[in-house]
């Protein structure tokens, strides 16, 4: 119907529905003015987001284009913005190493999928950067237009969940980590706490362990901990693998773990700590008496107030009772700890995990300080946590320590200064790890040039593995080995070889001793026990050979008494007897190389003694050796028998001018010493004490260590037949040795030689009775006389002497059968000649017998020995008189004349 044709009314009712169009209208236009600009703002906000987003953010369109960025993208890959517009995504930032997973990731993102991943992604300098990404779809009216590429360094997080299992794994306490109330992670702490290995725990049920009673509680505690109702450590109790209960105490966190909500969470064992807070509650009088008489300082603080100490406390800390209530807690410990200490019980009542043992300073209250080992835990009071502090005094501990460290350099000290070479060797590599000074200064080497190198270098030369004491660990007293110098020479050692363990690795500790002068003393020993061999045999041979010439002697004297001067066979008697006098000055020679012949000692000034043998030696040797006298002042006076010392002197020059046939020096030299014990010790014979020293020296052409080594022995000789004895030189050890005294010799050849004589000195004049030989007339006699000798001719010559002086002879060729005539006719018997040396009981023994059968028996030794030493002892056992061998029978006659003539 046309306008025209409605009526008004009609009109006025189309009027109205199109102004309530319009109406409808103007608020669409005004809605979608609104939306539109709400969309403004939403995009503006999202552009404003992205641009100041911590993240860095790029937009995609649907070819993997990158169509606008923000600058954290630009900081985190370095890049330009200029430089990323416009670039596909992944050539710009996967480089090779990922583009093809990078790819994959995107096209996903492209396809309507959002994404989330980790990998590597490259910056601009070529550096891979760990990343955390992901991928959000842009659809607009229902159309997918591209995607939202989201990045994050992670570098830092990797490195912190690397720190976080490197702690998780080592920390103190039982670590787990929970997710789905399975067990993901769990750290030794924890399992060395419930008994458990860890397959037997990953991924089980986190409750299974807990006892069942508790397991509500732990429950709920965990969510209310979770929710950030529960601060504090929530205790229950579980069972461990064999089957005993134990007391945990846990404390729980939420954390992310592998992308997924899941609880960290520590337990600690507190059974011990339980056991002693039910001990309390039974008893709060026994738990005080516990506390107050505890080792250990105890106390508790409130916030940082302290609000209760131990007796011991006090004490430790120098205050009376009471005088620390309501003190900060930090005012008991040194100024250097008080801000540590503070911080730590503020962290440790916020919930932290603060280690609850450590070691302090404390001061106590007049300022003194000392060391302490505090063990601080968090307690709860109704209206608080609170903290429990115990305090040990580890002042002795630490002392202990720095006495060790001490003793470590006291030992050192002791190593380095001890005489002895001592090294460490590592049995497995046979290498010296370590050595001392004196083995240092005994190998001859620099310390680098010995440590590291096999021991067989310097020590016991032997291959690897071929060594018994390196090899076989064991331990090895005093056994003599040789060390090598650097220089190559061998030095005799005496070495003691310990096994020890050095963390886990078996070494062997050597100490050794250089035993050159042991070795020189022990030579000189065995010298010494050869020369007094020789000293007993050539005493044996000089009494059997006094034996023989008594016979000889005896009988040629008897038959002179019957002979006048005219009588042909006069001169040869006289031959026979002056031959018998020339063997008997022989045996004497022997019998002093012995010492086995009697000296007659008196005081004697050894410098004047020189004086006049120079002067004789000046007449018996060649003008071409020039006698030189370097004589001490006011030299001490010996106790000596001056032939005997002319006897050596003389001897010693005669075999100095052998020893010079080209002309030469001989030289005398005296002076006084003192021998200490020292050198007493390295010179076997010598003896502490005061000496005049004489020195005999010659520039000939010297000996060898071989001669040396033989030079004082019996008819040994180095000159030609005829020409020596070879008992001029035992002759000179002999009396030497007789005199108490002590010789050394030093030669080397085409060097000279000389010999060192050392004479005891006397403090005070000895006087001396010299014997004037009266010339009597022999007188005989008719008594009777038992001679007992086991040399038949002895006994015989004996018998025809005394019975042509008037005499009874009875004879005996051993001392039993002597016994038994005395004991049949000791009323007939006057005098008893009684021979030392026999077969069967001896002189002495017979002696012995012959007085208890007749205390007044008068008893006549003979012997070829001197007066002293054995015999010396069977005349003080009671003999009357002493002949000596071989009889000069003027001398036996009137010994035995006088004997009998005694009362």
């Amino acid at each position: 119907m046309k306008d025209e044709d409605k009526t008004k009314e009609q009109l006025i009712n189309e009027l109205a529905e199109l102004r309530q169009r319009v109406t409808k209208f103007e608020e669409l236009e005004t809605k979608l003015k609104k939306t539109k600009d709400k969309l403004e703002h939403q995009k503006k906000h999202l552009e404003s987001l992205i641009k100041y987003s911590s993240l860095a953010i790029v937009t995609l369109d649907e070819g993997q284009i990158i169509i606008s960025c923000n600058r954290d993208f630009e900081k985190l890959f370095q890049f330009e913005e200029s430089e990323i517009i416009g670039k596909n995504l992944d050539e710009l930032i996967a480089g090779q190493k990922y583009l093809e997973d990078a790819v994959s990731y995107t096209k996903e993102a492209l396809s309507g999928k959002a994404i989330h991943g980790y990998g590597e992604r490259k910056r601009k300098d070529g550096i891979y950067i760990d990343v955390e990404f992901f991928g959000v779809p842009v659809v607009i009216d229902g159309k997918l237009v591209g995607a939202y590429g989201i990045y994050q360094d992670i570098s830092e997080r990797k490195q912190a969940e690397e720190l976080f299992r490197t702690l998780f794994d080592r920390s103190p306490v039982g670590l787990f980590i929970i997710q789905d109330r399975k067990f993901k992670l769990i750290n030794p702490q924890f399992l060395q706490l419930t008994g458990y290995k860890e397959d037997e725990f990953l991924d089980t049920d986190s409750l299974a362990f807990i006892l069942p009673e508790d397991r509500n509680m732990v429950m709920e505690n965990t969510i209310k901990m979770l929710k950030g109702k529960l601060f504090l450590p929530f205790e229950f109790r579980v069972i461990n693998k064999s089957g005993e209960t134990r007391w945990i105490e846990q404390t729980i966190t939420s954390i992310q773990y592998q992308t997924r909500p899941a609880v960290l969470g520590y337990y600690v064992d507190i059974t011990e700590r339980k056991q002693a807070e039910d001990a309390l509650e039974q008893s709060e009088e026994r738990y005080r008496d516990l506390v107050e008489n505890s080792f250990d300082g105890i106390f508790i603080q409130k916030g940082p107030k302290i609000i209760f100490t131990n007796q011991r406390l006090n004490k430790m800390l120098g205050y009376e009772i009471g005088e620390l209530l309501g003190l900060d807690h930090w005012l008991v410990y040194h100024p250097d700890y008080q801000e540590l200490t503070r911080k730590r019980a503020l962290a440790r009542m916020q919930g932290e995990k603060i280690p609850p043992q450590y070691e302090v300073k404390l001061q106590r209250k007049d300022g003194s300080w000392f060391y302490g080992e505090i063990n601080a835990r968090v307690i709860s009071f109704e209206e608080g946590p609170g903290i429990q502090v115990w305090v040990r005094d580890i002042s002795e501990h630490k002392q202990a320590e720095e006495e060790l460290r001490d003793s470590e350099k006291r030992l050192k000290t002791i190593l380095d200064s001890i005489q002895a070479g001592i090294v460490l060797i590592n049995v497995e590599t046979h290498t010296i790890v370590d050595a001392n000074p004196a083995a240092i200064k005994m190998i001859g080497a620099p310390k680098e040039e010995i440590i590291d190198h096999v021991c067989h270098k310097f020590i016991c030369s032997a291959e690897k593995g071929k060594c018994p004491i390196t090899d076989l660990g064991q331990e090895i007293d005093n056994s003599e080995r040789i060390l090598f110098t650097a220089t190559g020479e061998e030095v005799p050692i005496l070495k003691t070889v310990t096994p020890i363990l050095l963390n886990g690795q078996a070494h062997l500790l050597e100490s050794f001793f250089d035993i050159t002068e042991k070795k020189k003393l022990e030579a000189q020993l065995q010298q010494a026990q050869k020369m007094e061999a020789i000293g007993t045999l050539a005493g044996g041979i000089a009494h059997d050979f006094n034996n023989m010439l008594q016979a000889i002697s005896g009988y040629t004297q008897i038959l002179l008494m019957g002979k006048k001067a005219s009588d042909p066979d006069y001169e040869k008697l006289e031959a026979i007897e002056k031959s018998a006098q020339r063997a008997s000055d022989l045996t004497k020679r022997l019998l002093i190389f012995s010492r086995k012949v009697e000296s007659k000692l008196r005081p004697v000034g050894l410098n004047q003694e020189i004086e006049q043998v120079s002067k004789m030696l000046e007449r018996t040797i060649p003008k071409m050796i020039n006698i030189e006298l370097h004589l001490a002042e006011n030299l001490k006076i010996i106790n000596a028998d001056p032939a005997q010392i002319e006897q050596i002197m003389m001897n010693l020059g005669v075999n100095a001018r052998d020893a010079m046939p080209d002309g030469g020096r001989l030289i005398f030299e005296t002076e006084n010493v003192i021998l200490d014990e020292q050198y007493c010790k390295i010179h076997l014979g010598a003896r502490p004490g005061k000496y005049v020293k004489l020195s005999i020296s010659d520039t000939g052409h010297g000996m060898d260590r071989e001669i040396l080594s033989h030079i004082f022995e019996p008819f040994y000789t180095t000159k030609e037949t005829g020409k020596g004895t070879g008992l001029g030189l035992a002759m000179v050890y002999g009396i030497v040795k007789n005199h108490d005294g002590y010789i050394m010799c030093y030669s080397e050849p085409g060097e000279g030689t000389t010999f060192k004589i050392y004479f005891p000195i006397i403090e005070k004049e000895i006087k001396t009775m010299e014997s004037k030989e009266e010339k009597v007339p022999i007188k005989g006699g008719s008594e009777t006389i038992l001679l007992v000798d086991d040399e038949e001719a002895i006994r015989e010559l004996g018998e025809d002497i005394f019975t042509r002086f008037g005499y009874t002879v009875l004879m005996a060729s051993d001392g039993e059968s002597a016994l038994e005539i005395y004991s049949e006719k000791k009323e007939e018997i006057n005098l008893v000649i009684l021979d030392i040396i026999m077969p069967g009981i001896g002189g002495r023994r017979c002696l012995e017998k012959l007085l208890k059968m007749n205390p007044r028996v008068k008893v006549i030794i003979a012997s070829g020995y001197s007066i002293n030493g054995p015999t010396k002892e069977v005349l003080e056992a009671g003999a009357k008189g002493f002949i000596s061998k071989p009889y000069d029978m003027r001398g036996m006659l009137k010994t035995v004349r006088k004997i009998l003539d005694e009362d």
